[in-house]
């Protein structure tokens, strides 16, 4: 009976002790602050969320950028499901603030967003071995309230 009681406390030490030596030496893992997502990176564009698994395609990728002005295409590759990839986007891009205009889905997933003065177009695709995204950003037109006349354009106006 001795020899159990002994067997049980040696065990008991051993299962807290590992716990508590990292508590003591610091060694304790620390929970990611709310805030911070642990699968993010952002690539040229700090609004446009891109998961850690895509991988930018430098050599195709491109962007220009002036003092008010930013916008290009970003290429990624990587092996991740087209259907989580659709998912992702639209979860991050809207925490991001961009506002979902629409989509395509089946073979190719397109999602179209707007924010604030610009647009973003993503394209996923599937080859054999990998998945294709395409962002695309660019500026808006922002309407001046100067319309052109339908007359102007050959259309007669309507008058009944």
């Amino acid at each position: 009976m001795k020899k159990w009681a002994v067997l049980v406390l040696a065990v008991l030490l051993l299962a807290t002790g590992c716990s508590t030596w990292k508590h003591l030496t610091g060694q304790e893992e620390q929970p990611l602050p709310k805030n911070e997502a642990p699968n993010v990176a952002y690539y040229s564009f700090p609004d446009i969320p891109i998961p850690k698994e895509l991988e930018l395609v430098r050599d195709k990728s491109f962007v220009y950028e002036t003092s008010n002005l930013r916008t290009g295409v970003l290429i990624l590759s990587g092996n991740v499901d087209i259907n989580s990839l659709e998912q992702y986007f639209r979860t991050n891009m809207a925490k991001n603030g961009w506002r979902f205009v629409n989509g395509f889905k089946y073979a190719t997933v397109i999602l179209n967003y707007t924010k604030d003065d610009k647009a973003a177009h993503i394209r996923i695709s599937r080859e054999s071995f990998s998945t294709w995204v395409e962002i695309w950003v660019g500026p808006l037109d922002k309407p001046t309230g100067m319309g052109v006349a339908p007359e102007r354009m050959g259309i007669a106006p309507d008058r009944k």
